[in-house]
């Protein structure tokens, strides 16, 4: 009977430890960014303005969250520590523009994601770029999707979709650099 009282004892130690000790892993972590590879795309000419939004190409590349969480708390954290994963800022740019050529050319994009561990694809940006000639458009989201079961896969593939406003005359260069905020 007393063997029995001191293991119900020590596993309710243990769990209760593992708490606090949980509790204390998400006090001191304070999140980090953390910037994904880009996503480059060549968009091919476009002849004609199309009535609704058109595929600009998909973008597949391996991910590891808990690496990258590890080498940016240098070892002291893992993806175990992670309660969330949210968009921090999107920067699209066109790296061969020119004035007939460039963001100017596009009314509207937008991106979506999707893992071998959720295969669901979900918007996680949209956005009307201005009539005006630019070659880098930044994005900061107010709020931003929840992407933390999307990325504890290892493979990530981005889907990424326009609606031109005039056609282009050229293949465009376009790169999408995502930052996350992790906490």
């Amino acid at each position: 009977m007393k063997r029995s009282i001191r293991i119900l004892f020590a596993t309710s130690l243990l769990f209760i430890g593992f708490l606090s000790c949980k509790k204390v892993a998400d006090a001191i972590f304070q999140g980090l960014d953390a910037n994904v590879p880009d996503v480059q795309i060549t968009i091919p000419i476009i002849p004609l303005v199309s009535p609704s939004e058109i595929s600009l190409g998909s973008y597949s590349y391996n991910f590891n969250l808990d690496s990258i969480v590890k080498a940016k708390t240098a070892g002291v954290f893992g993806a175990n520590a992670v309660r969330f994963i949210k968009i921090k800022q999107i920067v699209i740019s066109i790296t061969n523009p020119d004035p007939l050529n460039n963001l100017a050319n596009f009314e509207s994009a937008r991106m979506t994601i999707q893992s071998n561990t959720n295969n669901n694809p979900v918007e996680f940006f949209k956005q009307t770029f201005p009539d005006t000639f630019a070659t880098t458009f930044t994005f900061t989201p107010t709020n931003s999707t929840e992407l933390f079961e999307y990325l504890k896969g290892t493979t990530i593939t981005y889907n990424i979709f326009g609606k031109n406003r005039r056609i282009t005359t050229k293949q465009l260069n376009m790169v999408v650099s995502t930052t996350l905020a992790v906490k």
